[in-house]
């Protein structure tokens, strides 16, 4: 009677240890899990006493992808029955639980499954909503973007207007009041009157002169017209990279568009590029522009930057802000690419705006 518990003891601890294993292993590696399974059973055989494990290796069973091994125990317990003599009742009991155990681990299998849908939906959400977010961000700058280049636009707009409007009309009073001048020359109460008029329409004509300056100089974004000048240009793909902390002063972003400008159109007409990068950098003495592109390269080898009017125009216009400029061919005979490179002091650009 105490060997019949011993040896059903040791084989209930022998099983568990199984099933422990087969929880790490997994149905991942498939040879070791069927042996977990199988080993209690192999245990049972050879001492019908430990037939109390049969449930619990129905129960490991059950979870394996080949569903018809489920069936082994229940097959086992049947043999056991027929060939080691146990009772009914025995048997009836371990069918039952048998069954108990099968059906339990389905339930278990199945919500373990539902667990880990609902934890792929939920980690596939979440990569949805931060890419939502990503995109929203993106729609909001570009929103900001299209609204600041816009607003600038219109002051550019407002200050055509009044530069072609006002301006030419006060320019016409100026005219009017001078001839005024001429033909009343002998009346000197005349004259001085349309002097302090003249003074008036002078002063009127400088201070919408300085409106209509600041109202440009205000809608000049060297971003903004970089990627007007890019969009426009007829290059296929043009990157540009303008993200600065602080806005150039104008003198140097009309420099710069100047440059860019008969750059990527030297690039289209004579070059013929499909791809090009224009990259502005802040650094703590210096104003950075680097245009680069992929077209056809120049056939003369050095001093590139005196070749052609384009050329010439652009180095004489960063050499008017004390700054710095060349064209070279960079990169190795298959990526080689034509750079056009102007730097500008900072210092020489506060000068040159005063």
């Amino acid at each position: 009677m105490r060997g019949d518990l011993a040896s059903s003891v040791v084989a209930m601890l022998v099983a568990v240890c199984a099933s422990a294993a087969f929880e790490v292993v997994g149905d991942g590696h498939r040879k070791a899990a069927l042996a977990l399974v199988l080993a209690p059973l192999v245990l049972c055989a050879l001492a019908p006493v430990a037939c109390i494990v049969v449930p619990l290796s129905s129960y490991d069973a059950a979870r394996l992808k080949t569903r018809w091994l489920a069936v082994v125990p229940l097959a086992f317990v049947a043999c056991l029955g027929a060939t080691c003599g146990l009772g009914l009742v025995t048997v009836c009991q371990l069918v039952v639980a048998t069954l108990f155990s099968l059906a339990l681990s389905v339930r278990t299998t199945r919500v373990l499954e539902g667990q880990s849908q609902l934890h792929r939906l939920q980690d596939d959400l979440n990569d949805r909503l931060i890419a939502l977010g990503e995109k929203n961000a993106e729609l909001v700058d570009a929103r900001e973007y299209e609204t600041h280049a816009a607003a600038l636009s219109e002051r550019t707009r407002i200050a055509r207007e009044i530069h072609d409007s006002v301006g030419h009309l006060l320019t016409r009073l100026v005219l009017q009041v001078e001839a005024l001048k001429v033909v009343h020359r002998d009346d000197s109460t005349v004259v001085e009157d349309l002097d302090e008029v003249l003074g008036g329409l002078n002063d009127a004509l400088s201070s919408m002169r300085r409106s209509v300056h600041a109202l440009e100089d205000s809608g000049v974004d060297l971003g903004c017209e970089l990627n007007r000048l890019a969009t426009e240009c007829g290059i296929r793909n043009v990157t540009v990279a303008c993200s600065l902390d602080v806005a150039p002063p104008v003198m140097v972003s009309r420099c710069f568009l100047m440059v860019a400008r008969e750059a990527l159109t030297n690039a289209v007409r004579h070059a013929h590029a499909s791809d090009a990068l224009v990259a502005v950098t802040c650094l703590p003495g210096l104003w950075q522009l680097r245009i680069t592109n992929d077209g056809v390269m120049p056939s003369q080898g050095t001093d590139l930057e005196l070749h052609g009017m384009g050329l010439r125009s652009m180095r004489s216009r960063v050499l008017e802000m004390g700054g710095v400029f060349s064209a070279r061919v960079d990169g190795g005979r298959e990526s080689e690419r034509f750079v056009v490179f102007a730097s500008v002091p900072r210092g020489m650009d506060e000068e040159a705006c005063q």
